[in-house]
């Protein structure tokens, strides 16, 4: 089994998210999050290793797929981590009208590039 940055090699994807499978608000690949002004180091120290690769990653504002490639994990996982940092305020969804922007589309093109 390849190693992946995000997670240990022993921890398969569904036990990082405790059996779930979906989550209530579905998330698309283009969906830019960040931490904005929120991060909060001793914060990122508790979370599990997944959940704080995502969040040291999202310090600088990037789409769900390219959290996904950049912490090595499937996006059906990053989806549900993100959604977790959501709902206890601590990652800002940002407004989708600005990925009209040609640097961001090519950033996004990029990064599902990497997921190939």
């Amino acid at each position: 089994m390849a190693r992946r940055p995000g997670l240990h090699w022993k921890v398969r994807p569904y036990m990082t998210a405790r059996g779930r499978t979906s989550s209530r608000n579905p998330l698309l690949v283009h969906t830019l999050v960040s931490t904005g002004d929120r991060y909060d180091p001793v914060l990122a120290a508790s979370l599990a290793p997944a959940s704080r690769s995502l969040y040291e990653q999202a310090r600088r504002m990037c789409s769900v797929a390219e959290l996904s490639a950049a912490c090595g994990l499937p996006l059906g996982l990053t989806r549900l981590l993100i959604n977790d940092l959501l709902k206890i305020g601590q990652l800002v969804v940002h407004d989708a009208r600005s990925s009209q922007d040609l640097a961001l589309l090519e950033r996004l093109r990029a990064g599902l590039l990497r997921l190939t």
